[in-house]
């Protein structure tokens, strides 16, 4: 495991901390950012390092290659990691198709079933490489880039799910990581992709107090003041629907309460009481306005691909669709058409049966050569 190369792309907080993690336990790791924003990470790119603060303790990790070459940060990876937001996995699916390689792994971090729109697009970009694409159920640890070059971690997960696809190819891919990050290996994509917090809690938790976000400007505890009994009722009305998409799948999936304890994020009880007896949450301010990717990335990047699959599967969604609904209207945006859609995912007309194989196999009736 310590002479394995990993690429790690982008270089905002989670970019900064899987880096300079992965550093320090030993692995050759290469970070990627476009040109573009290079300036955002020029102290990292000048000194080919990454100090770190917080939970995990203090050091510098001294990095294999930072860089804004794509094609290098790439060469020998065996494992690619996109830890960036949900409007990335397209782009970076049509920019890392030309360049992957049989053997190699990406992991979308967390998934939200980017892992499905990744793999449909590096397929539609022209790759044909035996690449597996999998994703996990959140990230490794909670981070925040605090100085040029410098990311503190504040929370770590014990344990996180993961999944591949094709799904036949998660027990490869979980010994490669498993003792870097101990994961949860799943049968399907669906699983980690329906299990993840952060659309659950971000844009009901935002969009129910859409007047206090804009007139704190980030001056406002969201977990602590936001997430009063009402707001959580309406909250948990949402993770009923996300548990009966699962129920359709035939797939067990924990609820709201089970994922906040499982995650260290808070203790048992009523998701009321779990989520306003977190240590970890209560004490974080903002979001400083409805820019935040709370609402930019978790509604169409999360709600919209959960809330479409359960239309695959004729379970209805209500408080879904008008999250969805009234997200598009503060946004000024069509997130159904510009959000992680079945048609993004590479699902669009297949139906159940087919679904299940693609998923299981990689067997999809688009991608015959």
């Amino acid at each position: 495991m310590t002479e394995m190369t990993v690429a790690v792309m982008g270089g905002g907080n989670a970019s900064h901390a899987i880096a300079a993690d992965l550093t320090l336990k030993g692995l050759n790791v290469n970070l990627f950012e476009m040109p573009r924003f290079a300036e955002q990470v020029k102290q990292v790119l000048e000194k080919q390092e990454i100090e770190v603060e917080g939970v995990s303790g203090e050091g510098t990790a001294s990095l294999g290659l930072a860089t804004t070459d794509v094609r290098e940060a790439v060469s020998g990876a065996k494992i690619i990691f996109i830890t960036l937001p949900g409007f990335a996995v397209g782009p970076y699916a049509e920019l890392l198709a030309p360049y992957l390689k049989a053997g190699q792994s990406v992991v979308i971090v967390p998934g939200t079933l980017g892992s499905l729109e990744f793999r449909w697009g590096i397929w539609q970009h022209g790759c044909r490489a035996r690449v597996v694409v999998g994703e996990m159920g959140g990230m490794p640890f909670a981070a925040r880039v605090v100085a040029p070059g410098r990311v503190r971690i504040f929370h770590i997960r014990e344990t996180l799910t993961l999944a591949t696809i094709p799904g036949q190819d998660v027990p490869a891919l979980h010994a490669k990581l498993e003792s870097v990050y101990p994961c949860e290996p799943c049968s399907t994509v669906l699983e980690p992709g329906f299990g993840h917090l952060t659309p659950l809690l971000h844009p009901l938790g935002c969009l129910l107090n859409a007047g206090r976000i804009e007139r704190s400007h980030g001056d406002f505890y969201m977990y602590e003041e936001g997430m009063t009994p009402s707001v959580v009722q309406v909250i948990e009305a949402l993770d009923r629907e996300r548990l009966a998409i699962g129920q359709e799948l035939g797939i067990d999936l924990p609820t709201g309460v089970q994922m906040m304890v499982e995650s260290g994020y808070g203790p048992v009880g009523t998701l009321w009481e779990t989520i306003n007896g977190s240590a970890s949450l209560t004490a974080l301010k903002g979001p400083g306005s409805l820019g935040s990717r709370y609402v930019t990335e978790d509604i169409p990047y999360g709600l919209v691909a959960w809330a479409s699959v359960g239309n695959l599967v004729g379970v209805d969604t209500p408080i879904m669709d008008a999250a969805v609904e009234i997200g598009s209207a503060i946004m000024g945006k069509n997130c159904w058409l510009e959000g992680r859609n079945l048609d993004k995912m590479g699902l669009e007309g297949l139906n159940l049966e087919q679904v299940e194989r693609y998923l299981t196999t990689g067997e999809h009736p688009g991608m015959e050569v």
